[in-house]
């Protein structure tokens, strides 16, 4: 890999010689995750912006998508299935709901609780934002052969799975 190919390499570079008693190797796999992730969530704001979704818009909407008719799902099963964050899921909902893209209905089961439904706007416009999401990320995937996107796939699955169930940093 040719020096400071990207900008985790330069930090790498950086402890390397400030600190050559410590081996930097997993900044560059964790670095260069984050630095990632802040660059799709940009690209995929730019992308989505033209539909009128924000991230967290589009991921509220493609979640009651994936869920399946009749595209409903309780907050508090949104937050688990979703990519999002607990942080203000009342306000998200209420701004997918100001743009008529979902509906509160009263829980049946539950007189205080609330289930969000996808509106008939709501559905074509997931399906839509879901198509062009899927075709960007295959876009920004193109540098990498098939065989590179399947190790890539089951490798960060893997980390993502031992995260998730607790790595032995957590305990």
């Amino acid at each position: 890999m040719p020096k400071n190919s990207d900008s985790v390499a330069a930090l790498i570079e950086d402890w390397h010689r400030e600190r050559p008693d410590l081996d930097p190797s997993s900044l560059g796999i964790v670095g260069r995750m984050a630095r990632l992730s802040a660059h799709i969530t940009r690209r995929a704001e730019q992308w989505l912006a033209p539909l009128g979704l924000s991230w967290e818009s589009f991921s509220l909407i493609v979640t009651l998508r994936r869920a399946g008719a009749p595209y409903q799902l309780r907050p508090g099963e949104l937050l688990q299935v979703s990519l999002l964050t607990s942080g203000a899921i009342t306000n998200r909902i209420d701004r997918v709901e100001q743009q008529a893209l979902v509906v509160r209905l009263r829980d049946p089961n539950d007189r205080r609780g609330v289930i969000v439904q996808l509106t008939p706007e709501g559905l074509e416009l997931a399906d839509r934002a879901i198509a062009l999401h899927f075709a960007q990320l295959e876009a920004l995937l193109a540098p990498l052969s098939k065989n590179e996107n399947e190790i890539a796939a089951r490798v960060l699955g893997k980390l993502l799975s031992s995260l998730e169930q607790g790595a032995p940093g957590d305990r």
